[in-house]
């Protein structure tokens, strides 16, 4: 199976330089498991030359691009019509994303080879309405190359991943897999917010990675904690 991690950065981002070291760091301290390539795409063209250098331990391929209104949705799609679509799965993250235990890529392809290619996410979140948040997905290159429409400004961006006609949402109508992937299970749309120790519940170690939604709640007073934990458990709807 060949794998491609599309890490998304935002080339002129104000502290990019910090998330890429935290990103390249915990990749080391906690591997895939997996054997995949990088690839890092760089939204807002070329990344300077300091910024890209974090990367070099990791062999990684950069794609820059203009940094258009679908922001890293459209990245992902173009990176899926480019240069990763001979692979097999992407796994697409966000600039936020970090590791606190090895073997998260592995734990994704045993979902995979067990239930079948799909749409797969670590972040189930029934908050607006029921999703896989887009922080983080693993997919067939395929579905983001077919997927109807494409994102050019922020409402449209979160209509892929949270509205009526959100990937999720596409793919499943497709009749192909959709799961909430965590350390302990493989879940289905209804049982996103059943697992113990997810996003925003109790202390989020059943996460397969951590993102800035996590860290958030992480750091927020209890209050603030209460609150967003209530609306993830709304209703399925």
């Amino acid at each position: 199976m060949r794998i491609c991690v599309a890490y998304t950065v935002v080339s002129q981002g104000p502290i990019s330089d910090q998330f890429a070291s935290r990103f390249v760091a915990t990749f080391h301290e906690h591997p895939p498991g997996v054997e995949c390539d990088l690839l890092v795409i760089c939204n807002g063209g070329p990344l300077r030359t300091d910024l890209s250098l974090i990367f070099a331990p990791l062999r990684a391929q950069m794609f820059p691009r203009v940094n258009d209104e679908g922001k890293d949705i459209t990245g992902y799609m173009d990176a899926a019509r480019g240069p990763c679509k001979d692979y097999d799965a992407m796994l697409c993250l966000g600039e936020s994303i970090y590791f606190t235990r090895a073997g998260w890529l592995r734990r994704l392809v045993e979902a995979w080879n067990k239930i079948g290619p799909g749409f797969y996410g670590p972040f189930g979140n029934n908050n607006v309405r029921p999703h896989l948040q887009t922080t983080a997905f693993f997919c067939p290159p395929v579905l983001l190359s077919r997927y109807p429409t494409r994102p050019n400004n922020r409402p449209s961006r979160m209509e892929f991943e949270h509205g009526q006609k959100s990937m999720w949402r596409w793919v499943a109508g497709h009749g192909m897999p959709v799961r909430c992937v965590t350390w302990d299970g493989e879940w289905e749309s209804r049982m996103w917010r059943m697992p113990q120790n997810i996003l925003w519940r109790g202390d989020q170690s059943n996460l397969l990675m951590m993102n800035n939604h996590a860290q958030g709640w992480e750091n927020a007073p209890p209050e603030t904690k209460q609150v967003w934990s209530r609306n993830a458990d709304s209703p399925f709807r």
